[in-house]
């Protein structure tokens, strides 16, 4: 007789029942994020094409218009209000080759990832700015499912700059082959509230001092306010809070 063999089969009982457990939590994660993807497709504006770019050709010259990144990024944050999601990019430059992916999240700690968009450009400066001002906008726009562009501006990012800007663009904003978007944007003012609204939260859990918890978070991205945070910052930082909340919260029901 196998005197091993009870044990054997009770761990093989716990750990399926462990993978059924983990299973259901992933659909649950997942309903969460797809009613907050459901919600955020009711709202959210499409933005306004103010991004114009003009370039000869063989043929003549061509114009396209097409939506400004920070046009993008603010009609996008407003449709995530009270959805529970948040978002943000990584963003690679390497042997002339710029890639970007767009990452969103739950509030529940539940995320997704888009694959990586690349452009290979000729290694400048400005185009390599270009390339990844494109490829920023293109990522975020689908990953979305918000429409960015009138055309194939893209040629632009990766092969030339416009010859001239058109009369209708103001003049105090560059329009998507001009710009070096590995420049992050700054915190919104949405960001900014939920920050602080996580931070109070964690005080809470955690029975510290808010200013203590604020701090100490702000550290991690070498700030001192929140606003002086990025965009992408701010939202690593909500994730980040997000999920040790959810783990205080854990924790706490499992002392209950």
């Amino acid at each position: 007789m196998n005197i091993s063999e009870p044990t054997e089969n009770a761990n093989v009982l716990e750990s399926r029942s462990q993978i059924e457990v983990d299973y259901q939590l992933k659909i649950k994660l997942q309903s969460a994020f797809n009613k907050g993807l459901s919600h955020f497709r009711q709202q959210v504006k499409a933005p306004k094409k103010n991004g114009h770019v003009g370039y000869k050709t063989k043929s003549g010259g061509k114009n396209y218009d097409y939506v400004l990144l920070e046009d993008l990024i603010k009609a996008i944050d407003e449709g995530l209000k009270d959805t529970g999601l948040a978002w943000y990019q990584d963003c690679e430059t390497a042997n002339g080759v710029v890639r970007v992916r767009t990452i969103v999240t739950h509030e529940n700690g539940y995320s997704k990832s888009s694959s990586w968009m690349e452009f290979k450009t000729s290694g400048n400066p400005q185009d390599a700015g270009s390339a990844m001002t494109y490829a920023k906008r293109y990522s975020l726009g689908t990953t979305f499912g918000v429409s960015s562009e009138a055309d194939d501006d893209g040629q632009q990012a990766t092969k030339a700059a416009p010859s001239n800007r058109t009369a209708q663009q103001p003049a105090h904003r560059n329009n998507g082959t001009q710009q070096n978007n590995c420049q992050p944007l700054p915190v919104t003012k949405q960001q900014a509230t939920t920050l602080n609204g996580l931070f109070e939260a964690m005080s809470k859990a955690a029975s510290a001092p808010i200013e203590a918890v604020r701090n100490g978070y702000l550290e991690k991205l070498n700030v001192s306010q929140v606003n002086d945070l990025m965009h992408d910052g701010a939202n690593q930082l909500i994730s980040l809070v997000t999920a040790q909340l959810k783990k205080q919260s854990e924790k706490g029901n499992s002392n209950d």
